[in-house]
C-alpha cells in the first residue's frame, strides 16, 4: 500500500523540504555558541561590534573565550556492560603500559585546535594564554597565580634563552618552528620547565614557576599516575639546572622516578625505525634516553655517593649514533664519547662499591690496579674520540680518578698529589679562558664536578706530615688555592648585566662568593690548627655557612733558605680528642656533595 501525498507535491520534493527545515534549525541553534563568560551566567551571547567579541564581553572590556565543545557520549558496541561504572574502573585498575616511544596521553589534533581557538593573542597582557598554558598543566583556579606573567611574549623570549643553554646540556634541544602557542599546546610541561630555567635574572618568577611545576608533577605523575614525553623532557630540563633555585638539591629520589618513566615508556628497547615520517620523535626519544643515563649516573657520584638508578644498555650506544649520525645539535658528534665517559666512570663506582663491601684484605692495592685500569680506558676513549679533549666533562673525570686514590689511604703518595695538583691547575685554566657567563649557565653535573674540585684543592694543599722539603712547596707554589678561589669569583662576576640573551643569576653568584671564602678560611684553619665559630652566611639556599675570624697569620716572618718550607709556619695543634683525620676533607664525601649535611659537616669548628 502507497502512503498516502499532497496533491501536487512529489514524495522527492517532501523530503527535500523536511531536509532544508532542520537544517535552517540547526543553522539557528548552533551547538556551544555562547562563550565561557556568558555560558556560566547563563545569558545570551549575542555578537557585539567588535570581531570576536560579543556585546557583553566588549562592553565589560573582558577577553571573549569561546567555549570548548565537549564530546559527546558515543553508545559502545558492547552495549550497557561495557559502558557498566564497574568494568570502566575495573579496565583503569590495569593500568596496561604504553606500547614503546608512544606518549600515554598524547595530544589529539581537535583538542589542540579547539585550545588554540580560543587564545587570544591580539594584545600582550591578555590572559588567554595563561589559561591555556594552566589548562595544559591542570593547574586549578586556585593556583593559577603561579603563572602569572606568562604571555606569549614571555615564553618566545625564554625559548630564544633557552637555546643558548642547551650547549651546556645537549639532551633536549627546541625544534627549529617551536613557538611559545606551539610549545603551551603540546608540551606545556616542558614549556613551564624551560621558563623557570631560563629566568635566573627573575628569582621571584623562577620561585613560582618552579612550585608550579613541582604541583603539576606530583599531580600528574604521583596521583594519576600519567606518563609521556612531555613530562619526561620537563623533568629532565628541572633537574638539569636545580641547583639555581632549588633550596634543598637532594633529588637522588627523583632521578629514580626519571629512571621509571623511561622504562615505562619503553625508551631502553630497540624500536622499529621503519616509518620515516617518525624519524623527528625518533630522535627526540633517544636524546631524552641519553639524558636521563647522563643525569642518573654523572650525578649520584659524586653528587650523592649512592647507586645510580640506571643501568647501562647497548641501546644507549646506538642512540648517542644515531644522534650523531643526525647532526641536529652542533654538541651531537661528542655525545658518544660523553656516554662512554660517564659509563667508564660508573663501572668504576660500582666496581669499587663492590670490592668495598666483600672487604677485601689488600682493598688499597684493588682500588689503586682498578682505577689505573680505568685511567688507562679514559685514554684510549680519547683517541677514539678526540673531540672530548677540549670538554670539562673528561677533565673532570680524571680529577675525579685522583680523588679515589686519594681517598683509600692515609698517607697519599706525593707523586699522586703532585699529579692531581696539575691537573686541577689545567681544569681551572681551561675553566678561566671560557666565556664568564658559562658559570651562570651551567649544568648540575658540571656544576658539581667543579665543588668536588675546589674542596679537593683545599684537601690536596694541606701540608702533610709526610710530606715536607720540595714536594710540599711546589704543591703550594703550583695551585695556590687562595689565588684560584678569588679568581674563579672574579670571572664569574665580569659577566655582562642586562644581557637579555645570557642572564646573571645574581643568587647564584652570592652562594659561589660564599663557598670561595668558606673554602679559603677552611685552608687557613687547617694550616694554623685554630678552631672558630660558626656563623650563618647570607645565602638564599640556605645551604652553605661561613666559618668566623679564627686563626692568624704568620706574623710577617720570613722562612731561612736553610729551613725546610713551611717552618715560619706555625705548629698545627690538634686537641687530645681529635685524631689525625679531624680536618680531614675526605671523610666527609661519604654523603655526597649535593647533600644537605655536606656543608655543615665540612665547616663545622
Amino acid at each position: 500500500m502507497e502512503p498516502p501525498q499532497t496533491p501536487g507535491v512529489s514524495l522527492g520534493a517532501s523530503q527535500e523540504a523536511l531536509s532544508a527545515d532542520a537544517g535552517e534549525k540547526r543553522k539557528r541553534q548552533p551547538r556551544n555558541s555562547a562563550c565561557q563568560a556568558c555560558a556560566t551566567l547563563k545569558m545570551k551571547c549575542v555578537p557585539g561590534p567588535v570581531v570576536g567579541k560579543c556585546e557583553r564581553c566588549h562592553r565589560m572590556g573582558k577577553d571573549c573565550i569561546a567555549a570548548i565543545p565537549k564530546a559527546r557520549k558515543r553508545r559502545s558496541l558492547d552495549g550497557d556492560l561495557s559502558a557498566s561504572p564497574l568494568r570502566a574502573d575495573s579496565s583503569r585498575a590495569r593500568g596496561d603500559a604504553p606500547e614503546a616511544g608512544v606518549e600515554s596521553t598524547p595530544v589529539t589534533n581537535q583538542y589542540r585546535g579547539a585550545r588554540q581557538h580560543q587564545t587570544d593573542l591580539s594584545h600582550t597582557g591578555s590572559r588567554s594564554f595563561t589559561k591555556l598554558l594552566a589548562q595544559g598543566l591542570g593547574i586549578e583556579d586556585s593556583s593559577e597565580d603561579l603563572l602569572r606573567g606568562l604571555d606569549y611574549n614571555y615564553v618566545q623570549t625564554r625559548l630564544t634563552v633557552f637555546r643558548q643553554l642547551t650547549v651546556q646540556f645537549p639532551f633536549y634541544c627546541l625544534r627549529p618552528d617551536a613557538s611559545a602557542i606551539t610549545m603551551a599546546t603540546d608540551r606545556p610541561v616542558t614549556t613551564v620547565a624551560i621558563c623557570t630555567v631560563a629566568c635566573s635574572a627573575q628569582p621571584d618568577v623562577q620561585a613560582r614557576l618552579a612550585q608550579a611545576f613541582r604541583q603539576t608533577v606530583s599531580a600528574k605523575v604521583i596521583v594519576d599516575g600519567e606518563r609521556s614525553m612531555d613530562l619526561l623532557q620537563g623533568l629532565l630540563i628541572f633537574l638539569a639546572w636545580h641547583h639555581n633555585y632549588m633550596v634543598k638539591q637532594q633529588i637522588h629520589q627523583m632521578l629514580y622516578l626519571l629512571a621509571g618513566m623511561a622504562a615505562d615508556l619503553g625508551l631502553y628497547r630497540q624500536p622499529h625505525r621503519n616509518d620515516e615520517l617518525n624519524l623527528a620523535a625518533a630522535l627526540e626519544q633517544d636524546r631524552a634516553f641519553l639524558g636521563c643515563y647522563y643525569l642518573c649516573c654523572g650525578l649520584p657520584i659524586m653528587g650523592f655517593d649512592k647507586p645510580s638508578p640506571l643501568r647501562w644498555t647497548d641501546n644507549l650506544r646506538r642512540c648517542a649514533e644515531h644522534l650523531a649520525m643526525s647532526g641536529s645539535h652542533p654538541q651531537d658528534n661528542t655525545l658518544v664519547g660523553i656516554v662512554e665517559l660517564v659509563r667508564a666512570v660508573d663501572d668504576l663506582q660500582e666496581t669499587l662499591r663492590t670490592g668495598g663491601e666483600a672487604k677485601r684484605p689488600s682493598y688499597i692495592a684493588y682500588v689503586d690496579m682498578q682505577t689505573k685500569a680505568t685511567t688507562h680506558r679514559l685514554k684510549a676513549l680519547k683517541r677514539e674520540h678526540p673531540e672530548l679533549a677540549g670538554t670539562l666533562s673528561y677533565a673532570a673525570a680524571n680529577i675525579h680518578f685522583y680523588h679515589r686514590i686519594l681517598r683509600v689511604g692515609d698517607a697519599p703518595d706525593t707523586a699522586t698529589l703532585i699529579q692531581c695538583a696539575c691537573a686541577i691547575k689545567e681544569y681551572v685554566d681551561d675553566l678561566l679562558g671560557r666565556p664568564p657567563i658559562l658559570l651562570h649557565q651551567i649544568a648540575i653535573v658540571d656544576w658539581t664536578n667543579l665543588l668536588e674540585i675546589l674542596i679537593l684543592m683545599a684537601r690536596v694543599s694541606k701540608p702533610l706530615p709526610n710530606t715536607g722539603g720540595w714536594e710540599a712547596g711546589a704543591l703550594s707554589s703550583m695551585l695556590q688555592p687562595e689565588a684560584i678561589l678569588d679568581a674563579l669569583h672574579a670571572h664569574m662576576a665580569a659577566a655582562l648585566t642586562g644581557d637579555p640573551l645570557a642572564p646573571r643569576h645574581e643568587g647564584q653568584l652570592q652562594w659561589f662568593r660564599g663557598v670561595c671564602d668558606n673554602i679559603k678560611k677552611r685552608i687557613l684553619q687547617e694550616r694554623t690548627g685554630g678552631v672558630g665559630t660558626l656563623l650563618l652566611h647570607d645565602s638564599p639556599y640556605e645551604t652553605v655557612h661561613s666559618l668566623g675570624l679564627n686563626g692568624q697569620s704568620a706574623q710577617g716572618r720570613f722562612r731561612p733558605v736553610n729551613e725546610p718550607y713551611g717552618s715560619e709556619l706555625p705548629i698545627p695543634r690538634q686537641p687530645e680528642h681529635q685524631g689525625p683525620k679531624a680536618f680531614d676533607s675526605f671523610s666527609l664525601f661519604d654523603g655526597g656533595l649535593l647533600d644537605d649535611s655536606f656543608w655543615n659537616n665540612f665547616l663545622a669548628p
